[in-house]
């Protein structure tokens, strides 16, 4: 069995999860605190960030890697079989890492200037992604290691829905983000990718940092 090190909002985390439980693999979770990183955290994860995978008696680290090692060890593969388009689909992964970035800075800034630039970032990461959407997954009807990537991006967008409401997409694009929010925030392989309290300690979080999107009507 698996164990996941995990923090209860990190996107990167549930990402890992996502495509754990889409495999059906067996896994258990150990949540820490990320402002008081145990020792024994730091010896094993050389950047110190969740999510940590271990495995037998080693570990990975690194979402990306982690989601590619278990989507090779627990067959059928989400990557496509053609070496470009998985090459492809790889470079969307590096663009989820970024976007999911941007957006965490957009919510946490406290002021419009800040919040402006940052979401300035993330609507230019949502215009590369979408304009190769295919709905109603990533790839069309195939669930990938994209869609995994880009899920905890969705599902923070649509938990700070005035920042959805505020991003400024043409219409195509606003609707595509709207279908694959639909189509995979109800998915119980997602629904099961965070703790129970997480819309609410989520809010909270933002709430806590004195967040300017909490300001928006």
């Amino acid at each position: 069995m698996y164990k996941i090190i995990s923090f209860g909002l990190c996107p990167f985390v549930q990402r890992s999860l996502i495509t754990l439980n889409y495999k059906k693999a067996p896994y258990e979770v150990e949540y820490i605190d990320l402002s008081n990183k145990p020792k024994w955290f730091l010896e094993i994860s050389p950047l110190g960030k969740v999510p940590v995978l271990k495995v037998n008696n080693d570990v990975l680290f690194e979402s990306a890697v982690i989601n590619e090692y278990i989507d090779e060890t627990t067959p059928p593969s989400l990557h496509p079989k053609d070496s470009f388009k998985k090459a492809q689909e790889r470079a969307y992964i590096e663009l989820a890492a970024t976007a999911i970035m941007n957006q965490f800075q957009c919510v946490c800034a406290t002021n419009k200037e800040n919040y402006l630039s940052s979401k300035e970032k993330l609507e230019q990461n949502l215009q590369a992604i979408l304009k190769k959407y295919q709905g109603p997954f990533f790839r069309g009807d195939e669930f990938s290691l994209v869609d995994t990537s880009f899920i905890p991006l969705i599902h923070r967008i649509f938990e700070t829905k005035p920042l959805f409401n505020d991003l400024k997409l043409n219409d195509e694009n606003k609707n595509k983000l709207q279908k694959w929010a639909d189509v995979t925030l109800k998915m119980d392989i997602v629904k099961n990718s965070v703790p129970e309290s997480f819309s609410r300690d989520y809010n909270q979080y933002l709430i806590d940092k004195k967040s300017y999107i909490h300001n928006l009507n």
